[in-house]
């Protein structure tokens, strides 16, 4: 019954939303910005954007309709429950078996903080201070200071483009914190150390059920060539 109101709550509030024709208008903005070329115009739009996502109906609206969080910054729960929802077999199985096989410092919670920090943080934190946080959460198991770092560290850059185009990481980029962040906090492993044979399949099925955009050939790699980046991140 609440899943059904909530519903018909949002039709609603979609109804009203164009019946006063926010959406209509700023869309057309955007639309148009997005077809000129130009690194101006490109600018224009992300700002367009930004002030659609800031109108307090539409971002409402935008939030009930897309699981990601509509135009906000993907949140450690939100992205939690992109995850849950859109991850393949594959992936719930490689986190059980990885969690049996490793312990506590596997746990899905942790897992999936990393998974979030590498693919929303990569281009914006240092890499660094992402694989940090894993080396950091494998010790205090305080899950809650990890994400406030984060977020305080990822905030304070997204305020220097807050008029322009923010900066985007590289798919591989974050691939490849994602599985080193992965190996410091539930394997343990230190910087040089390759992926146990047994261990490699189960972070194939994780990281690619996160980042189902990048291709089985970019993930494998990844990690097999973990020993690899022993000096990426100093």
């Amino acid at each position: 019954m609440q899943l059904t109101t909530f519903k018909v709550y949002s039709s609603r509030c979609v109804c009203n939303v164009h019946r006063k024709g926010l959406v209509g208008r700023t869309s057309l903005v955007v639309r148009a910005v997005q077809e000129k070329d130009g690194g101006f115009l490109s600018a224009i739009g992300a700002v367009a954007k930004k002030v659609q996502g800031a109108l307090p109906i539409v971002g409402l609206v935008s939030r009930l309709a897309a699981p990601e969080g509509g135009f906000d910054e993907l949140a450690y729960p939100e992205f939690c429950r992109s995850i849950i929802d859109k991850a393949p077999i594959s992936y719930r199985i490689a986190q059980t078996e990885l969690e049996k096989a490793y312990g506590k410092p596997a746990n899905s919670r942790w897992v999936l903080l990393v998974l979030w920090m590498s693919k929303m943080g990569v281009g914006l934190v240092p890499a660094k201070d992402i694989l940090a946080a894993s080396r950091r959460l494998r010790v205090t198991q305080d899950i809650e200071i990890e994400v406030d770092r984060f977020e305080t560290s990822k905030e304070a850059v997204l305020k220097k483009y807050a008029m322009m185009q923010r900066p985007e990481g590289k798919l591989e980029d974050k691939v490849n914190v994602a599985v080193d962040a992965l190996c410091t906090l539930c394997l343990g492993l230190k910087e040089g150390e390759a992926v146990p044979e047994k261990a490699a399949p189960l972070l194939r099925d994780i990281v690619q059920g996160a980042f189902q955009e990048a291709s089985t050939e970019l993930v494998a790699a990844s990690v097999s060539n973990r020993a690899a980046r022993a000096k990426a991140y100093t």
